[in-house]
């Protein structure tokens, strides 16, 4: 990822001109009620933009390609699993949520969803083990390795 260079255009707002002359607008919001904020952290494939949203007890990840304005919202920081065009992420749940795990794909210029897999409540994950197009294993913070098939 190339790491954001710009700063933020006006109070609290990010904005985005896309080629085909649409305009999105991600503004940060400070009430109580509704508290979120948005922050730019870079590039990744050279057009598409990586913002963090932030709420009281969540964050995700929204993936923007600027020449089309498409966007994909994921539960994690996206990784790249190694020496393949899929990424990974692994979300941080907030206080009613489950973890989960998304296995994403590059394709056609953007990213797409391939897999989704929620844990029980009573796992609690610590390590990614292992990622392939068969299974994931993972290890929880009992030190019990887990395996999933895709």
């Amino acid at each position: 990822m190339v790491k954001n260079q710009r700063k933020y255009r006006g109070k609290n707002t990010l904005l985005f001109d896309c080629v085909n002359k649409k305009r999105l607008k991600y503004s940060d919001n400070e009430s109580d009620e509704n508290y979120v904020k948005f922050e730019e952290l870079g590039v990744i494939k050279n057009s598409i933009i990586v913002i963090q949203k932030t709420e009281y007890n969540s964050e995700k990840y929204i993936l923007l390609e600027i020449k089309s304005c498409r966007q994909l919202v994921l539960e994690g920081f996206p990784l790249r699993i190694e020496n393949t065009e899929k990424y990974l992420t692994f979300n941080n749940p907030g206080t009613d949520e489950a973890y989960k795990i998304q296995i994403l794909e590059y394709k056609n210029d953007f990213f797409e969803i391939e897999h989704t897999i929620t844990f029980p409540k009573e796992i609690l994950p610590k390590r990614i083990l292992k990622v392939d197009n068969k299974e994931v294993l993972v290890m929880d913070r009992e030190n019990r390795i887990w395996k999933t098939v895709l």
